[in-house]
């Protein structure tokens, strides 16, 4: 990679930063270099007994290699055009359920 840094390997590093009253923190340049971390990336804590490990998951296109090999270009037969009207009107239904609740019925006497 041409435009990454070199970080060498250091056995052990302490950093520090403080907490905000709203719970927020600047991560140290150090930390942020070490990660690999840009504006945007996530970060993923990881709770182990009485300790906290800071990784990055950074979505980048790049992570993304060879994990999808598992899909062919077309792993079945496509589906009827009926197959597929079907599936877009229940995933539409689904969706509004979701965010609207089930219709109410209006009595009708």
């Amino acid at each position: 990679m041409e435009n990454s840094k070199e970080i060498e390997y250091v056995p052990c590093m302490i950093a520090t930063s403080k907490i905000t009253r709203k719970n927020q923190t600047t991560l140290p340049k150090v930390v942020i270099n070490v990660l690999g971390v840009k504006p945007s990336d996530r970060l993923v804590y990881e709770i182990e007994e009485n300790r906290v490990i800071l990784h990055a998951k950074t979505g980048r296109l790049a992570d993304l290699a060879g994990k999808f090999s598992h899909f062919g270009k077309y792993p079945h037969q496509p589906l009827p055009i009926e197959e597929m009207s079907h599936a877009v009107a229940q995933a539409v239904a689904e969706n509004y359920k979701r965010k609207f609740g089930p219709r109410k019925r209006r009595c009708t006497k």
